[in-house]
């Protein structure tokens, strides 16, 4: 082969060796999160500690007093002198009644950010179920957030929550001993 077909064939093949070439960035700068960046939630899917701080004291009472009374008095003449005679009536009733109820929960549970709305609210929502004993604990937040409320650390406190709806609840032997027997529920709704 000669020089000039050596160097022609060298041509041909890098010409054909040349394609465009595409390549893709290992950054993705709509996801991208700096290792020294605020890990606070903000994104849907996103999860968030909320510390539940929940104090709840009911008081109710009512009370009712009733009065009545009502007399005749007659008195009547003879020759011996009078006979007073009188018929009185009275009737009196009353009653109380108080009921005093006294809450407290205290527990950390972690939520999902489920949707986001146009002032940037996060709204959450989370459960948790824990069993000790046989007794089933049971607990759900969901609620709104403002993002400036969500600390450094990724934590929030329920008082931080509106439109919030937390609900404890616990079932088993614990639970069972708390309710009315059935003679008592009888009794109650036959009113007596």
């Amino acid at each position: 082969m000669t020089a000039k077909s050596i160097w022609i064939a060298s041509l041909v093949l890098a010409a054909t060796s040349l394609q465009p070439s595409f390549g893709n960035s290992l950054f993705n700068e709509a996801s991208y999160k700096p290792l020294v960046a605020d890990k606070r939630a903000g994104e849907i899917g996103d999860t968030v500690t909320i510390l539940v701080m929940e104090s709840a004291q009911a008081k109710s009472s009512a009370g009712n007093s009733t009065e009545s009374s009502s007399g005749m008095q007659v008195n009547a003449r003879s020759p011996q002198g009078q006979w007073p005679y009188g018929v009185g009536v009275a009737a009196t009733s009353g009653g109380d009644a108080a009921i005093n109820r006294n809450g407290f929960v205290k527990a950390q549970i972690t939520a999902v950010v489920q949707s986001r709305d146009a002032n940037g609210n996060l709204e959450v929502m989370g459960n948790q179920e824990i069993t000790i004993d046989g007794e089933v604990q049971s607990m759900e937040v969901r609620g709104w957030i403002r993002p400036n409320d969500i600390s450094a650390n990724n934590v929030v406190p329920s008082f931080r929550l509106f439109n919030a709806r937390i609900r404890f609840e616990g079932e088993g032997s614990m639970s069972e001993n708390q309710k009315s027997g059935f003679f008592s529920r009888v009794v109650n709704w036959l009113g007596l």
